[in-house]
């Protein structure tokens, strides 16, 4: 079925990109293994136009202006692979000490989110990941649930095994490739 979020209800920016839908004709393994391979394919196409747009934004600003919600400074990455090594923990001591108080409380707080709640959801490799939020307007969700695609998917095991043997089993779950996490969840 020709069903993607990011052609049916388009988000961060995928409307300025060009890419296909895969499908395939048939509903077995190795047709879910050959729209994964298209999809992947469809990836790398989405990613070409991302770099090309990159270059042209040579000496653009990449950072958000918005004080209340960047880096009080030009975030640095420690040799841990952290962003708060201590030269960057320097650096922002140096500029000013309402620039640490910020960063302190940007970090350990977050920024605030008006009160409501919303549902929203993206496509992910393997189908829609959704997220209902609820906040009561502080720095941190009052109630959070993600929809996870591998709870859904895996329902259909039995249909898919249908008529097959025990052994098929194994690669028609391999094929919808769940995320036990998630169907846990």
């Amino acid at each position: 079925m020709a069903w993607d979020l990011r052609k049916a209800q388009p988000y961060c920016g995928y409307e300025d990109y060009e890419f296909d839908i895969p499908t395939t004709d048939t509903c077995d393994v190795y047709g879910r293994f050959l729209i994964r391979m298209k999809e992947l394919e469809q990836s790398l196409r989405i990613i070409e136009q991302c770099v090309s747009k990159l270059e042209k934004l040579e000496g653009q600003p990449v950072m958000v202006a918005d004080k209340k919600i960047a880096w009080p400074s030009q975030l640095s990455v420690g040799a841990d692979g952290m962003g708060n090594s201590l030269n960057h923990i320097r650096e922002i001591m140096g500029e000013s000490m309402e620039a640490l108080i910020h960063h302190f409380k940007l970090v350990t707080e977050g920024f605030r989110v008006p009160a409501g709640q919303v549902y929203t959801a993206i496509e992910s490799p393997r189908g829609e990941l959704g997220v209902n939020l609820v906040s009561d307007g502080g720095t941190r969700p009052y109630r959070v649930h993600f929809r996870d695609p591998s709870f859904n998917n895996l329902q259909s095991t039995a249909a898919m095994c249908e008529g097959g043997q025990i052994s098929d089993v194994v690669a028609a779950v391999a094929s919808i490739d769940p995320v036990m996490g998630g169907v846990d969840r």
